[in-house]
Protein backbone atom coordinates (compact mmCIF):
# COMPACT_ATOMS: atom_id res chain seq x y z
CA UNK A 1 0.00 0.00 0.00
CA UNK A 2 1.20 3.66 -1.22
CA UNK A 3 1.41 6.11 1.94
CA UNK A 4 -1.22 8.37 1.93
CA UNK A 5 -0.66 12.47 1.56
CA UNK A 6 -1.77 15.05 3.50
CA UNK A 7 -1.33 18.71 3.15
CA UNK A 8 -1.99 21.58 5.84
CA UNK A 9 -4.33 24.37 4.99
CA UNK A 10 -2.44 27.58 4.61
CA UNK A 11 -5.22 29.81 5.59
CA UNK A 12 -5.95 27.39 8.59
CA UNK A 13 -2.48 26.14 9.31
CA UNK A 14 -4.92 22.65 9.99
CA UNK A 15 -5.92 19.71 7.88
CA UNK A 16 -8.71 20.14 5.76
CA UNK A 17 -12.10 18.79 7.17
CA UNK A 18 -11.74 15.89 4.23
CA UNK A 19 -8.29 15.26 5.18
CA UNK A 20 -8.63 15.14 8.69
CA UNK A 21 -11.87 12.56 8.31
CA UNK A 22 -9.44 10.22 5.89
CA UNK A 23 -6.78 10.67 8.89
CA UNK A 24 -9.22 9.24 11.35
CA UNK A 25 -10.75 6.78 9.23
CA UNK A 26 -7.71 4.78 8.24
CA UNK A 27 -6.99 4.50 12.16
CA UNK A 28 -10.80 3.22 12.22
CA UNK A 29 -9.68 0.73 10.06
CA UNK A 30 -6.86 -0.84 11.25
CA UNK A 31 -9.22 -1.15 14.00
CA UNK A 32 -11.55 -3.13 12.04
CA UNK A 33 -9.26 -4.98 10.21
CA UNK A 34 -7.45 -5.98 13.70
CA UNK A 35 -10.46 -7.40 15.62
CA UNK A 36 -11.94 -9.19 12.28
CA UNK A 37 -8.57 -10.62 10.85
CA UNK A 38 -7.74 -11.98 14.57
CA UNK A 39 -11.14 -13.52 15.07
CA UNK A 40 -11.59 -14.95 12.01
CA UNK A 41 -8.30 -16.75 11.78
CA UNK A 42 -8.74 -17.87 15.89
CA UNK A 43 -11.87 -19.24 14.42
CA UNK A 44 -10.31 -21.37 11.78
CA UNK A 45 -6.92 -22.15 13.51
CA UNK A 46 -9.50 -23.58 16.11
CA UNK A 47 -11.86 -25.55 13.52
CA UNK A 48 -8.19 -27.02 11.85
CA UNK A 49 -7.26 -28.46 15.12
CA UNK A 50 -11.14 -30.24 15.48
CA UNK A 51 -10.92 -31.54 12.49
CA UNK A 52 -6.83 -33.01 12.07
CA UNK A 53 -5.87 -32.85 15.88
CA UNK A 54 -9.12 -32.69 18.44
CA UNK A 55 -7.06 -34.03 21.86
CA UNK A 56 -4.35 -30.87 21.06
CA UNK A 57 -7.25 -28.49 22.29
CA UNK A 58 -7.12 -30.05 25.81
CA UNK A 59 -3.14 -28.82 25.99
CA UNK A 60 -2.50 -25.77 27.60
CA UNK A 61 0.15 -24.56 25.59
CA UNK A 62 -1.99 -24.70 22.65
CA UNK A 63 -4.71 -23.07 24.55
CA UNK A 64 -2.63 -20.30 25.41
CA UNK A 65 -1.41 -20.15 21.62
CA UNK A 66 -5.26 -20.24 20.32
CA UNK A 67 -5.96 -17.03 21.97
CA UNK A 68 -2.84 -15.36 21.92
CA UNK A 69 -1.08 -16.12 18.18
CA UNK A 70 -4.25 -15.15 16.02
CA UNK A 71 -3.74 -11.58 17.47
CA UNK A 72 -0.20 -11.32 17.67
CA UNK A 73 0.91 -13.05 14.83
CA UNK A 74 -1.90 -12.32 12.35
CA UNK A 75 -3.85 -9.35 13.72
CA UNK A 76 -1.54 -7.00 14.37
CA UNK A 77 0.98 -7.07 11.41
CA UNK A 78 -2.23 -7.05 9.42
CA UNK A 79 -3.63 -3.87 11.11
CA UNK A 80 0.14 -2.35 10.96
CA UNK A 81 -0.23 -2.88 7.41
CA UNK A 82 -3.22 -0.09 7.17
CA UNK A 83 -1.31 1.86 9.59
CA UNK A 84 1.64 2.68 7.97
CA UNK A 85 -0.09 3.78 5.19
CA UNK A 86 0.02 7.38 7.52
CA UNK A 87 2.81 9.84 7.79
CA UNK A 88 4.90 8.63 10.46
CA UNK A 89 5.53 11.14 13.67
CA UNK A 90 8.45 10.72 16.57
CA UNK A 91 8.57 11.05 20.39
CA UNK A 92 11.30 12.77 21.80
CA UNK A 93 14.18 10.88 23.19
CA UNK A 94 14.09 11.98 27.16
CA UNK A 95 14.67 9.13 29.74
CA UNK A 96 12.52 9.49 33.14
CA UNK A 97 14.00 10.16 35.90
CA UNK A 98 14.42 7.34 38.84
CA UNK A 99 11.80 9.73 40.72
CA UNK A 100 9.29 9.62 38.07
CA UNK A 101 9.52 5.96 37.40
CA UNK A 102 8.30 5.73 41.11
CA UNK A 103 5.68 8.00 40.44
CA UNK A 104 4.72 6.27 37.18
CA UNK A 105 4.33 2.65 39.23
CA UNK A 106 2.19 4.34 41.98
CA UNK A 107 0.05 6.08 39.04
CA UNK A 108 -0.36 2.88 36.89
CA UNK A 109 -1.87 1.11 40.02
CA UNK A 110 -4.18 3.88 40.96
CA UNK A 111 -5.24 4.25 37.43
CA UNK A 112 -6.06 0.05 36.58
CA UNK A 113 -8.14 0.69 40.03
CA UNK A 114 -10.17 3.51 39.22
CA UNK A 115 -10.69 2.00 35.92
CA UNK A 116 -11.47 -1.26 37.52
CA UNK A 117 -13.96 0.20 39.99
CA UNK A 118 -15.95 1.51 37.51
CA UNK A 119 -15.66 -1.33 35.06
CA UNK A 120 -17.43 -3.10 37.84
CA UNK A 121 -19.88 -0.46 38.78
CA UNK A 122 -20.96 -0.73 35.32
CA UNK A 123 -20.95 -4.08 35.20
CA UNK A 124 -22.96 -4.72 38.29
CA UNK A 125 -25.79 -2.47 36.75
CA UNK A 126 -26.12 -4.52 33.37
CA UNK A 127 -26.19 -7.61 35.79
CA UNK A 128 -29.28 -6.14 37.72
CA UNK A 129 -30.87 -4.87 34.38
CA UNK A 130 -30.75 -8.62 32.68
CA UNK A 131 -31.03 -10.02 35.58
CA UNK A 132 -28.05 -12.74 35.62
CA UNK A 133 -24.22 -12.84 36.05
CA UNK A 134 -21.86 -12.01 32.82
CA UNK A 135 -19.04 -14.03 32.10
CA UNK A 136 -16.11 -12.30 32.93
CA UNK A 137 -13.27 -13.24 29.85
CA UNK A 138 -10.02 -12.42 31.82
CA UNK A 139 -11.54 -15.20 34.74
CA UNK A 140 -11.91 -17.55 32.33
CA UNK A 141 -8.71 -17.31 30.53
CA UNK A 142 -6.72 -17.46 33.49
CA UNK A 143 -8.55 -19.08 35.98
CA UNK A 144 -7.33 -23.10 36.13
CA UNK A 145 -4.26 -22.66 33.84
CA UNK A 146 -1.02 -23.37 35.14
CA UNK A 147 0.83 -20.31 36.67
CA UNK A 148 3.84 -20.55 34.54
CA UNK A 149 2.11 -20.55 31.47
CA UNK A 150 0.15 -17.79 32.19
CA UNK A 151 3.07 -16.18 33.52
CA UNK A 152 5.02 -16.38 30.18
CA UNK A 153 1.98 -15.70 27.88
CA UNK A 154 0.04 -12.78 29.96
CA UNK A 155 2.75 -11.19 32.25
CA UNK A 156 4.94 -10.88 30.06
CA UNK A 157 4.39 -11.60 26.10
CA UNK A 158 1.08 -10.22 26.22
CA UNK A 159 2.64 -6.76 27.50
CA UNK A 160 5.58 -6.78 25.32
CA UNK A 161 3.65 -7.23 22.17
CA UNK A 162 0.94 -5.11 23.21
CA UNK A 163 3.42 -2.47 24.01
CA UNK A 164 5.17 -2.35 20.35
CA UNK A 165 1.59 -1.97 18.62
CA UNK A 166 -0.40 0.12 20.58
CA UNK A 167 2.45 2.41 21.90
CA UNK A 168 4.89 2.50 19.19
CA UNK A 169 3.05 1.22 16.26
CA UNK A 170 -0.19 3.47 16.60
CA UNK A 171 0.93 6.39 18.87
CA UNK A 172 3.91 7.14 15.88
CA UNK A 173 1.10 7.35 13.46
CA UNK A 174 -0.94 9.59 15.58
CA UNK A 175 1.82 11.62 16.68
CA UNK A 176 1.57 13.99 13.61
CA UNK A 177 -1.89 14.63 14.43
CA UNK A 178 -0.80 15.85 18.02
CA UNK A 179 -0.11 14.11 21.59
CA UNK A 180 -3.72 15.19 22.72
CA UNK A 181 -5.21 13.10 20.12
CA UNK A 182 -2.20 10.61 20.54
CA UNK A 183 -3.31 9.44 23.79
CA UNK A 184 -6.73 9.70 23.56
CA UNK A 185 -7.07 7.39 20.64
CA UNK A 186 -4.56 4.76 21.23
CA UNK A 187 -6.28 4.26 24.78
CA UNK A 188 -9.64 4.27 22.62
CA UNK A 189 -8.22 1.76 20.32
CA UNK A 190 -6.40 -0.05 22.81
CA UNK A 191 -9.53 -0.61 25.00
CA UNK A 192 -11.69 -1.71 22.58
CA UNK A 193 -9.50 -3.98 20.98
CA UNK A 194 -9.97 -5.66 24.63
CA UNK A 195 -13.72 -6.88 23.04
CA UNK A 196 -15.06 -6.41 26.78
CA UNK A 197 -16.43 -4.01 29.27
CA UNK A 198 -14.92 -5.99 31.95
CA UNK A 199 -11.53 -4.76 30.96
CA UNK A 200 -11.99 -1.82 28.78
CA UNK A 201 -12.34 1.07 31.31
CA UNK A 202 -9.26 -0.02 33.31
CA UNK A 203 -7.76 -0.53 29.80
CA UNK A 204 -8.32 2.75 28.80
CA UNK A 205 -7.29 4.54 31.41
CA UNK A 206 -3.63 2.53 31.51
CA UNK A 207 -3.92 3.10 27.55
CA UNK A 208 -3.78 6.71 27.84
CA UNK A 209 -0.97 6.89 31.02
CA UNK A 210 1.06 4.45 28.71
CA UNK A 211 0.77 6.57 25.88
CA UNK A 212 1.49 9.74 27.71
CA UNK A 213 4.93 8.09 29.11
CA UNK A 214 5.40 7.32 25.30
CA UNK A 215 5.20 10.47 23.62
CA UNK A 216 7.01 12.25 26.56
CA UNK A 217 10.16 9.57 26.30
CA UNK A 218 10.00 7.80 22.68
CA UNK A 219 11.16 5.23 24.74
CA UNK A 220 8.23 1.85 24.79
CA UNK A 221 10.94 0.14 27.94
CA UNK A 222 8.82 2.05 31.03
CA UNK A 223 5.28 1.39 30.12
CA UNK A 224 6.41 -2.26 29.14
CA UNK A 225 7.85 -2.50 32.00
CA UNK A 226 4.69 -1.19 34.06
CA UNK A 227 2.37 -3.18 31.73
CA UNK A 228 4.28 -6.82 32.95
CA UNK A 229 3.91 -6.16 36.80
CA UNK A 230 -0.15 -4.68 36.30
CA UNK A 231 -0.56 -8.43 34.06
CA UNK A 232 2.00 -10.21 36.29
CA UNK A 233 0.23 -9.01 39.49
CA UNK A 234 -3.45 -8.65 38.39
CA UNK A 235 -3.77 -11.30 35.88
CA UNK A 236 -1.11 -14.62 37.10
CA UNK A 237 -0.55 -13.71 40.70
CA UNK A 238 -4.77 -12.90 41.53
CA UNK A 239 -5.68 -16.22 39.21
CA UNK A 240 -3.04 -18.17 41.49
CA UNK A 241 -4.75 -17.12 44.80
CA UNK A 242 -7.88 -17.25 42.95
CA UNK A 243 -7.44 -20.82 42.57
CA UNK A 244 -5.86 -21.90 45.97
CA UNK A 245 -9.08 -20.50 47.71
CA UNK A 246 -11.63 -21.35 45.64
CA UNK A 247 -12.77 -24.63 47.52
CA UNK A 248 -12.88 -22.72 50.57
CA UNK A 249 -15.52 -20.29 48.79
CA UNK A 250 -17.44 -23.59 47.84
CA UNK A 251 -21.19 -22.77 49.35
CA UNK A 252 -20.56 -25.62 52.00
CA UNK A 253 -17.08 -24.95 52.90
CA UNK A 254 -18.22 -21.22 53.53
CA UNK A 255 -21.24 -22.30 55.85
CA UNK A 256 -18.80 -24.63 57.72
CA UNK A 257 -16.18 -21.84 57.91
CA UNK A 258 -18.85 -20.03 60.20
CA UNK A 259 -19.74 -23.05 62.10
CA UNK A 260 -16.25 -23.39 63.23
CA UNK A 261 -15.93 -19.33 63.83
CA UNK A 262 -18.52 -19.45 66.31
CA UNK A 263 -17.78 -22.61 67.96
CA UNK A 264 -15.22 -22.03 71.30
CA UNK A 265 -12.70 -24.39 69.41
CA UNK A 266 -10.21 -22.63 68.04
CA UNK A 267 -7.67 -25.77 66.87
CA UNK A 268 -10.12 -27.12 64.60
CA UNK A 269 -10.66 -23.58 62.90
CA UNK A 270 -7.05 -22.94 62.58
CA UNK A 271 -7.17 -27.28 61.13
CA UNK A 272 -9.46 -26.08 58.85
CA UNK A 273 -8.08 -22.78 57.42
CA UNK A 274 -4.50 -24.29 57.16
CA UNK A 275 -4.23 -25.61 53.60
CA UNK A 276 -5.58 -21.86 52.75
CA UNK A 277 -3.72 -19.92 55.30
CA UNK A 278 -0.32 -18.86 52.67
CA UNK A 279 -3.00 -17.87 49.94
CA UNK A 280 -5.04 -16.17 52.01
CA UNK A 281 -2.27 -14.19 54.08
CA UNK A 282 -0.82 -13.12 50.57
CA UNK A 283 -3.82 -11.62 49.22
CA UNK A 284 -4.08 -9.41 51.95
CA UNK A 285 -0.75 -8.31 51.94
CA UNK A 286 -1.71 -7.77 47.76
CA UNK A 287 -4.98 -5.75 48.74
CA UNK A 288 -2.96 -3.30 51.37
CA UNK A 289 -0.39 -3.27 48.70
CA UNK A 290 -2.48 -2.15 46.19
CA UNK A 291 -4.26 0.10 48.58
CA UNK A 292 -1.14 2.20 50.02
CA UNK A 293 0.19 2.70 46.36
CA UNK A 294 -2.91 3.43 44.65
CA UNK A 295 -3.82 6.28 47.47
CA UNK A 296 -0.50 7.57 46.56
CA UNK A 297 -0.91 7.56 43.06
CA UNK A 298 -4.10 9.17 43.33
CA UNK A 299 -2.15 11.95 45.07
CA UNK A 300 0.66 11.78 42.22
CA UNK A 301 -2.32 12.46 39.67
CA UNK A 302 -4.20 15.23 41.15
CA UNK A 303 -0.90 17.13 42.56
CA UNK A 304 1.32 16.85 39.02
CA UNK A 305 -1.62 16.82 36.25
CA UNK A 306 -1.47 20.52 36.18
CA UNK A 307 2.23 20.55 34.71
CA UNK A 308 1.63 18.53 31.37
CA UNK A 309 1.58 20.52 28.46
CA UNK A 310 0.56 18.91 25.54
CA UNK A 311 2.06 19.47 22.11
CA UNK A 312 0.67 20.07 18.84
CA UNK A 313 1.34 17.94 15.81
CA UNK A 314 2.62 18.82 12.39
CA UNK A 315 -0.77 18.16 10.80
CA UNK A 316 -3.23 19.41 13.41
CA UNK A 317 -7.10 17.96 12.61
CA UNK A 318 -9.62 21.14 11.75
CA UNK A 319 -10.58 22.55 15.35
CA UNK A 320 -14.34 23.57 14.28
CA UNK A 321 -16.83 20.11 13.68
CA UNK A 322 -13.76 18.09 15.77
CA UNK A 323 -16.29 15.92 17.12
CA UNK A 324 -18.13 15.55 13.50
CA UNK A 325 -14.58 14.64 12.30
CA UNK A 326 -13.40 11.79 14.37
CA UNK A 327 -16.57 10.04 14.51
CA UNK A 328 -18.49 10.95 11.03
CA UNK A 329 -16.49 8.66 8.89
CA UNK A 330 -16.35 5.01 7.53
CA UNK A 331 -13.44 3.55 9.44
CA UNK A 332 -14.42 4.24 12.55
CA UNK A 333 -17.71 4.13 12.24
CA UNK A 334 -17.38 0.49 11.42
CA UNK A 335 -15.05 -0.23 14.09
CA UNK A 336 -16.90 1.27 16.60
CA UNK A 337 -19.81 -1.04 15.02
CA UNK A 338 -17.58 -3.67 15.20
CA UNK A 339 -16.47 -3.38 18.84
CA UNK A 340 -20.16 -2.80 20.03
CA UNK A 341 -21.20 -6.26 18.52
CA UNK A 342 -17.85 -7.74 20.56
CA UNK A 343 -19.62 -5.97 23.86
CA UNK A 344 -22.70 -7.46 23.14
CA UNK A 345 -21.54 -11.35 22.49
CA UNK A 346 -19.67 -10.82 25.37
CA UNK A 347 -22.50 -9.78 27.46
CA UNK A 348 -24.57 -13.14 26.21
CA UNK A 349 -22.09 -15.56 26.69
CA UNK A 350 -22.19 -17.80 29.48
Amino acid sequence: MSQMKFSIQPELGTLSERDSKRYFSTIGLSAVVLIVVSNLSAILLQIILELAAPDLLNNAWVQQLLSSAPLYLIGFPCAYLVLRRLPKGFAPSEPLEARKIGVGFCVTFALMMLGSYVGNFIILMLESALGRSLTNPVESATVGQTWWINLIFVGILAPIVEEIFFRRAVCNRLLVLGEGYTIVLSAAFFGLAHGNLFQFFYAFLLGAFFALIYVKTGRIRYSIGYHILVNVLGGVFSAWVVEQIAPLLEEEAFNHLFELMESADPTELLNFIDPYLLPLVLLAIYNVFLMVVSICGLVFILRERKKIRLQEGLLPPMREGRVANVFCNGGVAAALTVFLLLFLLSMIAV
